[in-house]
């Protein structure tokens, strides 16, 4: 007793301290299970972050429970040297011309980023989304509605849509979360835009985010 104010005993405070240390811990495991993994340094990571912020909790849970991760490259690092799928299969990809700004390696469930440009991250995530939906496999090359739509799309919400059934559902994917880049010389891709060129594949991903990816 101190000027009439009891204070705690060692044991007591020490013991208040570890079950607050629990609480924390217990907290930041449940905040990783709902998010996939993501191996950046702080200002990288505060950029990625900021755009897988863009596809709701739904997504990122689903992605986190799919063992999706995140790599962003440093400045030394190649991606065959950080990708034993890549160096396999892949190994010449850093002698590109143009080497990759980012990458998804589906057998490693794992996206490699170079640039933390808000476009790169948002599209690279997109293809981990579009594994995850599939389980395991891409969701837009099995599925008959998603395959249908990009057959018969008059138009592409962006150029690089219009490559293959992955890069639509990626590029339509970025469309629906609204991410850009200030100085791209593309058109913006938004929601609105994807619903008024390609009207099927905005009901189809309103359809995902309404049962698939609820938050």
């Amino acid at each position: 007793m101190l000027g009439g104010v009891r204070l705690p005993s060692s044991g007591t405070a020490s013991g208040n301290i570890f079950a607050t240390s629990r609480r924390v811990q217990r907290a930041t495991l449940r905040a990783m299970r709902n998010r996939p993994a993501v191996e950046a340094r702080a200002d990288a990571r505060l950029a990625i972050d900021a755009v897988l912020d863009r596809f709701g909790a739904g997504a990122l849970r689903l992605a986190a429970n799919a063992g999706v991760r995140v790599i962003h490259l440093r400045p030394a690092d190649t991606y065959r040297e950080r990708s034993p799928a890549l160096e396999r299969v892949a190994s010449g990809v850093d002698e590109w011309p143009v080497p990759p700004a980012g990458l998804f390696v589906v057998e490693e469930r794992t996206v490699y980023l170079r640039s933390t440009s808000p476009m790169t991250v948002a599209h690279e995530f997109a293809h981990a989304l579009d594994c995850s939906l599939g389980g395991g496999v891409y969701l837009s090359g099995v599925d008959p509605r998603i395959r249908r739509a990009f057959r018969s799309a008059r138009a592409f919400v962006t150029p690089y849509a219009s490559s293959g059934l992955d890069e639509y559902f990626a590029e339509c994917l970025r469309a629906w979360v609204e991410v850009n880049d200030l100085h791209s010389p593309w058109p913006r891709a938004t929601r609105e835009r994807l619903r008024e060129i390609d009207p099927a594949m905005a009901t189809i991903l309103e359809s995902l985010f309404a049962y698939d990816l609820v938050a």
